[in-house]
């Protein structure tokens, strides 16, 4: 056939005119063997079961605004946005509509920071169509977010897999987990399955993980010894934060100043074994400064409240005094989330801190405590620690949050490469009814505007949406 395809392919280029024939074979020809050359083979017949209906949608749909601008938010690719979305979905006890369902499973399997936000919007029909597919298992329902491995196996694999593996299993059963963890790390010769089975403890840390971390605190690995500390620095009492209260106690007195170091007392000496074994091993804790930051990052900010008789205001004041003030606020800034008021201290231990270690202070707090800290910390930042620390903050912002970044934005001057642009995060994340009468405001002080200001418009349009409409618009 080959042979007959190639003659008929020469004797097409030469021409019936130059070469014979007859033109109506030769282009008979051509069609037979073409297709006999290049076709492609009939299907085979399916012998699967088909696939079963899909079930009825149980939950309501969103009404049609609120499809536009998910439609909207799907074509602009914003996460941000669609986490509001599905936020406001879920809040009005509806679902996304059949036709988005495919995009939905799709964004969140590419992307598994948004799983937990798609779940909520994909309802009875969505979960049933996410169990046709493997790879979207993660939203059915019936299987887990990733492949899961027995218990026992799961120091064989890659590194990089084996902390969270054992943190998703620790989730679902923490007591037998735990147990699991205590008798492996009794029993681990390599350093490395020692450090992942203690980091895996900070899933469900509590009370009962307390012995087994106060064992690692006397492994000679450097790594797992620091990882152990990390986490009993976490608890909100234990025998280090007695340990720690004691050398406060020992070594520091109030004078006039603020605190200052006793004389002829615990840090004017070496450390012992006891206080060596709860300083960090990779040297960011030694000499005298290092010895109290390891103390004040060991103890809550309730100590100094009761030790001073004052609450967290008066207590920051005095612990912002004196000459070991650095050493003491840079301890006290690893243990904010344990204050009953941490603006304060946040305000105070910013004084100290570097950029990165602000920024760091304010990522370990609660969502609406790091809000609070952010608008007192930030009111000598230069534009671009703003910038980094507001995009850190969860999504939607509160009114009273929105409106002191806004201001705080507005009295800086913008960096040259986003001369006369408002901030895309302010208005990404901002309180949308906030921003939108504020809107006149907006473009006088950033004229540079069109591409941010109509995300401005879309969160605008988003919360309209879902707003109470008249009984003949519901869905």
């Amino acid at each position: 056939m080959k042979a007959d395809w190639s003659k008929t392919v020469q004797d097409l280029l030469i021409g019936t005119t130059r070469g014979g024939g007859d033109p109506a074979a030769l282009l008979a020809d051509c069609a037979a063997l073409g297709v006999a050359a290049f076709g492609s083979t009939l299907p085979q017949e399916a012998t699967a079961d088909p696939v079963p209906l899909a079930p009825p949608e149980t939950a309501e749909l969103p009404r049609p605004a609120a499809r536009a601008v998910l439609d909207a938010i799907m074509s602009v690719d914003d996460e941000v946005l669609l986490t509001e979305w599905c936020a406001l979905a879920k809040a009005n006890h509806v679902v996304a509509e059949h036709r988005m369902l495919p995009a939905l499973l799709a964004l969140g399997t590419a992307r598994p920071g948004l799983r937990a936000a798609v779940v909520e919007v994909l309802g009875t029909r969505g979960r049933w169509l996410a169990g046709t597919r493997p790879g979207w298992s993660w939203a059915s329902g019936a299987a887990p977010l990733v492949d899961e491995v027995p218990l026992q196996e799961i120091l064989d694999l890659p590194s990089a897999q084996r902390v969270r593996a054992l943190r998703r299993k620790r989730k679902a059963d923490p007591a037998g987990v735990g147990a699991f963890i205590a008798e492996e790390f009794e029993a681990s010769r390599r350093s490395a399955d020692r450090q992942v089975l203690i980091s895996a403890l900070e899933t469900g840390l509590g009370p009962q993980d307390e012995q087994l971390l106060e064992t690692a605190l006397d492994d000679k690995a450097a790594a797992v010894h620091d990882e152990a500390l990390h986490l009993l620095r976490k608890l909100r009492t234990s025998r280090l934060a007695t340990r720690a209260a004691r050398r406060l106690r020992r070594g520091l007195r109030l004078t006039q100043d603020g605190l200052d170091v006793r004389p002829d007392e615990l840090w004017t000496g070496q450390a012992d074994a006891e206080e060596q074994r709860d300083l960090m091993r990779d040297g960011s804790e030694k000499g005298v400064a290092g010895r109290i930051r390891a103390a004040a990052a060991s103890v809550p900010p309730s100590y100094w409240t009761t030790t001073l008789k004052a609450d967290d205001a008066k207590a920051a004041g005095v612990l912002r005094r004196g000459p070991w003030a650095a050493a003491l606020l840079r301890g006290v800034a690893d243990q904010l989330a344990a204050a009953r008021d941490p603006r304060p201290w946040a305000v105070a231990a910013a004084e100290t801190l570097t950029g990165m270690e602000q920024l760091e202070m304010l990522a370990a707090l609660p969502a609406e405590v790091a809000e609070q800290a952010v608008v007192a910390v930030s009111k000598n930042w230069h534009y671009d620690l703003l910038d980094h620390a507001c995009a850190q903050l969860p999504a939607p912002w509160s009114p009273e949050t929105t409106r002191a970044l806004l201001h705080r934005y507005a009295a800086l001057p913008d960096p040259r490469w986003r001369a006369g642009r408002p901030p895309a995060v302010l208005l990404a994340r901002g309180d949308a009814d906030l921003l939108g009468a504020s809107w006149e405001a907006l473009t006088r002080r950033w004229p540079e505007n069109s591409l941010e200001l109509e995300v401005l418009r879309l969160r605008i349009r988003l919360r309209e949406s879902f707003a109470p409409a008249p009984p003949q618009e519901a869905q």
